[in-house]
């Protein structure tokens, strides 16, 4: 069969030149087919064009929340030339009665012993709507990226995306990790990931890992076999990485130079909430130095919105992030991902302010939070941003990070700078609500209307329409980013 593989983006938000992440989803998906089948990928966010007159078999499309509605709108007009469309990724399983709507069939969860099955099932007629394992997949039987069919680039940099594990224990109500692939971390093993970057011809990596560091003896193992390669790669891991010397040394020799760091929150309640920083501001401070001592770049990652945050929430914020001198900042706004502990209460509570799934991306005000307006948390959001890369800020900043080397500086400087105008305060800014005559009913036909034709899963739609509740879940959700799942 001849397979089409596609990740939609908003044509709007196109960035074909822009600092991003690779995606790696897609790729693995294709390892995972049999050879028989031919393979074609399509990443909009790169400017790939669809072929809506393609002679394709099976169109597999990879949804996040807020790529949804383009990819039923990619649904809706294959669905019209009579192809086979199977959905998957993060808001398929978390909402797979919508997506049922717009194509024959749903992968709900992890796509690794199911995406054989559903190929099989086309193949002899008998396509099920749903496919979803009893049980979180074994990742000792590993597979090999088909780097081939997808782009490695962000920007002017060569980027390879890796994956070493899945799984977070921190369990936050407003992230879908652990609810997609579980509290318990689990591992690839290490000769195949080795197998794969030796094969990358990229210099950079990006690890895709929720936290790099999460299983130490694991990490030091990865990383102590890593630097024979002489890669350069960042990452995403947790503050406690700081108080093991020996971690951050092997992490540096292996070429770590930055690391994504989620604090979340520096409010007191924060600290006690999450429980993924440590104690204190000042504990926290310290320990972007020692990572800093040690050659390693921190993009602090910061959430606004959270119930317990007051006004004084981005003072607070400023104080940690000028006094850290962090290379980085990724500020986020609260969003209620679906699936979601988050999502369910403030949709229970009416303050989910649009059902607009685009506008789910975590830089946009869709909500009303308890202690501040949805105006102020808009404006704190912008200020906080828009300080942290002024061109004053990005000087103060800078020894600690650029010191480092020349690599560490270029990249600190390029993207400093690319944050800034991402961020520039000329760039509209405002609270997304429906209109009045719009109720926030999370029924997606408003934006995108389901093809109903001789092809189309008449008892899946009826399912849906008639369901008393939407938003059942099938399985756990991820957070919106990578995983094998299609």
């Amino acid at each position: 069969m001849k397979i089409l593989l596609i990740s939609p983006c908003q044509l709007a938000d196109q960035r074909p030149n822009s600092m991003d992440i690779p995606q790696l989803t897609l790729s693995i998906i294709a390892a995972l087919t049999p050879p028989e089948h031919e393979i074609e990928i399509v990443e909009e966010v790169y400017g790939d064009t669809v072929n809506f007159e393609g002679d394709y078999d099976v169109i597999g499309i990879s949804i996040m929340t807020q790529t949804c509605i383009r990819g039923y709108q990619i649904a809706n007009e294959f669905r019209k030339r009579g192809r086979t469309v199977v959905f998957g990724g993060i808001h398929a399983t978390s909402m797979p009665d919508e997506a049922i709507r717009f194509g024959n069939s749903v992968v709900i969860g992890e796509a690794e012993g199911l995406w054989d099955i559903v190929l099989d099932d086309i193949k002899n007629n008998r396509l099920k709507s749903f496919y979803k394992l009893d049980k979180l997949p074994d990742l000792q039987n590993h597979v090999k990226p088909r780097r081939d069919l997808i782009k490695c680039s962000s920007g002017k940099f060569s980027i390879a995306p890796i994956e070493t594990t899945r799984g977070c224990p921190y369990n936050c109500d407003f992230c879908s990790v652990s609810r997609f692939f579980g509290t318990r971390q689990r591992h690839k093993p290490i000769p195949g990931i080795m197998a794969d970057i030796e094969s990358c011809n990229e210099k950079n990596l990006f690890f895709l890992d929720d936290n790099i560091t999460g299983d130490k003896r694991y990490a030091r193992e990865l990383f102590r076999e890593m630097i024979p390669l002489k890669k350069i790669w960042v990452g995403q891991a947790s503050v406690q990485v700081a108080g093991d010397p020996e971690l951050m040394s092997l992490a540096y020799k292996s070429g770590c130079r930055a690391l994504l760091i989620g604090f979340e929150s520096m409010s007191d309640s924060g600290f006690n909430q999450y429980r993924k920083t440590l104690k204190t501001i000042d504990e926290n401070v310290a320990a972007v130095k020692k990572l800093q001592d040690n050659g390693i770049m921190t993009m602090a990652s910061l959430i606004f919105g959270l119930d317990s945050d007051t006004d004084e929430v981005f003072d607070v914020a400023h104080d940690f992030l000028t006094r850290s001198k962090a290379a980085f900042f990724q500020a986020c706004v609260m969003t209620p991902y679906p699936g979601t502990p988050v999502f369910h209460r403030l949709r229970s509570e009416g303050r989910i302010l649009t059902d607009d799934w685009t506008r789910f991306d975590a830089s946009k005000v869709i909500i009303r939070p308890e202690n501040m307006s949805s105006e102020d948390l808009l404006a704190g959001y912008n200020k906080i941003k828009w300080h942290f890369y002024a061109n004053k800020s990005i000087l103060k900043r800078a020894y600690p990070n650029v010191k480092i080397g020349f690599y560490e500086a270029l990249l600190y400087l390029s993207l400093n700078k690319g944050y800034q105008k991402k961020n520039n305060p000329g760039i509209a800014s405002r609270v997304y609500e429906n209109l009045t005559d719009q109720p926030v009913d999370f029924n997606v036909a408003k934006y995108v209307k389901p093809v109903l034709n001789s092809h189309t899963n008449l008892w899946a739609e009826r399912s849906c329409l008639n369901s008393p509740d939407s938003l059942h879940v099938f399985g756990a959700t991820k957070k919106e980013t990578v995983g094998s799942i299609l």
